[in-house]
């Protein structure tokens, strides 16, 4: 049984819940300010832009997140049923300078999230994304 599983509409409001959701569980497990801030900006990175890119004009598609603990590491799941998207074959700058000279349009939550994460995967199953975000305990 996952530690956290929690389904959320796609509305911006939601992810202040998720980030209070995850505090909880963090403090009754014991888990480090480090691996908690990691996937606290990682969850809201990545719920965000299946807000703002997969549902765009659509408040209540669900988003399902689950997380549990496997060996040394915080496992993330978040689920949606928006258009097919790969962060972890997606183009991630090297460095930000191009992204904040404004010659490279995004790229920046993409980079936070693979600096901060032990690992990241993708699957798609049937009509749904299944993004797995993983966190050094």
């Amino acid at each position: 049984m996952a530690l956290l599983d929690l389904t959320v509409e796609s509305s911006n409001e939601v992810i202040q819940s998720v980030a209070d959701r995850v505090d909880a569980v963090a403090e009754q497990r014991g888990w480090s300010q480090k691996a908690v801030f990691a996937l606290q900006v990682t969850l809201d990175e990545w719920i965000s832009n299946i807000i703002k890119y997969s549902f765009p004009n659509q408040t209540n598609a669900p988003i399902r997140v689950v997380i549990d603990e496997s060996g040394h590491e915080l496992v993330a799941q978040v689920e949606d049923k928006g258009a097919p998207f790969d962060p972890s074959s997606a183009s991630v700058p090297d460095c930000l300078d191009d992204t904040l000279s404004g010659r490279r349009e995004g790229g920046m939550g993409l980079f936070v999230m693979h600096h901060l994460l032990s690992g990241i995967s993708y699957d798609r199953q049937d009509d749904r994304n299944i993004v797995t975000l993983r966190v050094n305990l």
